[in-house]
């Protein structure tokens, strides 16, 4: 069984805001497929220690030997690599992808010490993991220069960079399917 975990972004989550219209959009289009879509305590803002204990029990529940694909969305994506960069995880982690997800460090506006990554985290990723990263040039939430400061951080890094889709990605990702489904 494939498994799908999504760590939504740190915008309010209603039905047609946040990374809502996306899951949805990616569930109508994709079968097969066991999803994880749990909250994340976003009312508290970015903060990432309260996040990944949503994170680390969701994965608890996620059979270790079934392959996992984990989409971060902006700040979720960023919860996502701190995660998988600071601990042993045993899961089957075939891709990450995160979607429009800041790189703690890169501006003045994602600067929190507590969300930034340590140090060579490249080295501390699993080297089987497939990471892409997808952002829209007219993102109006995380500066489309974030895009280059991952690339500079881990080398193997997938790139793709669409001309519209804003932050949010509400009409979906078409480029994301063939990634998921294979």
């Amino acid at each position: 069984m494939k498994h799908v975990l999504v760590v939504h972004s740190a915008s309010e989550q209603n039905y047609d805001s946040g990374s809502n219209p996306l899951i949805r959009y990616l569930k109508s289009q994709l079968q097969g497929i066991e999803w994880h879509t749990p909250s994340f305590p976003r009312e508290d803002g970015q903060v990432y220690k309260n996040w990944v204990k949503v994170l680390t029990e969701t994965l608890a529940d996620i059979p270790e030997e079934d392959e996992l694909i984990i989409i971060g969305h902006s700040f979720g994506g960023t919860v996502v690599m701190k995660y998988l960069t600071e601990n042993q995880d045993t899961h089957h982690i075939s891709k990450v992808v995160l979607i429009g997800s800041p790189f703690f460090g890169c501006d003045d506006k994602f600067s929190a010490p507590e969300n930034k990554l340590k140090e060579h985290a490249e080295d501390a990723l699993d080297s089987k993991i497939i990471l892409y990263h997808i952002q829209s040039e007219d993102d109006d939430r995380v500066n489309i220069s974030h895009q280059d400061c991952w690339r500079q951080h881990f080398k193997g890094l997938n790139t793709i960079t669409k001309k519209e889709g804003k932050h949010e990605f509400h009409q979906g990702i078409e480029d994301l399917l063939p990634i998921l489904e294979s």
